[in-house]
């Protein structure tokens, strides 16, 4: 690799009690596998005066951010609830509009159908449902993500290691 790519790091860490540490981490594996980071945590936020004000900054400078990278990583693995952050979910369906490489990440690569017996039944044709009667697709994510990124079960640096190996096997 010529120019260290340019990751933008998505997920809902922001939110986590220990983000500053998990950012730090994350950054810290992405400059040992030769990438440079991006973080909405690295943004200045004194200016703003009002929740509104930040809110609109970190929206502006994320969507910069991602229009600037060269890939996208991103932590899909539930986020209160079954589904993923839906702030992550926005930001990787634009980096597919502007034609950036997506890499995902999850904790498990199984179906929702398979990861929540549990907590869904299968119909009398053999579809399986939640509680609330809805179905469930038969992948991990919703075929609007799992159809154009590439699916990673592990951590972070296990994402970034796969997009590392296929930018070397395209010569990137």
């Amino acid at each position: 690799m010529n120019k260290k790519p340019k990751v933008y790091i998505a997920g809902p860490e922001c939110f986590f009690p220990n983000s500053e540490e998990i950012f730090a981490a994350n950054k810290a594996i992405c400059e040992e596998l030769g990438f440079e980071p991006s973080v909405a945590a690295d943004y200045d936020f004194s200016s703003c005066k009002t929740k509104q004000d930040t809110a609109k900054v970190i929206f502006e400078k994320n969507i910069e951010s991602i229009k600037n990278c060269d890939l996208i990583v991103a932590d899909m693995n539930n986020f209160r609830g079954w589904e993923p952050d839906s702030g992550t979910s926005f930001e990787i369906g634009v980096g597919y509009i502007w034609g950036k490489k997506i890499y995902v990440y999850l904790d498990d690569l199984r179906s929702c159908g398979e990861k929540f017996t549990e907590e869904t039944y299968l119909d009398e044709q053999g579809r399986r449902r939640d509680k609330d009667g809805l179905t469930l697709e038969g992948g991990p994510l919703n075929l609007m993500i799992s159809g154009h990124a590439t699916m990673v079960e592990g951590t972070f640096r296990d994402a970034l290691l796969r997009a590392k190996e296929d930018m070397e096997k395209e010569g990137c």
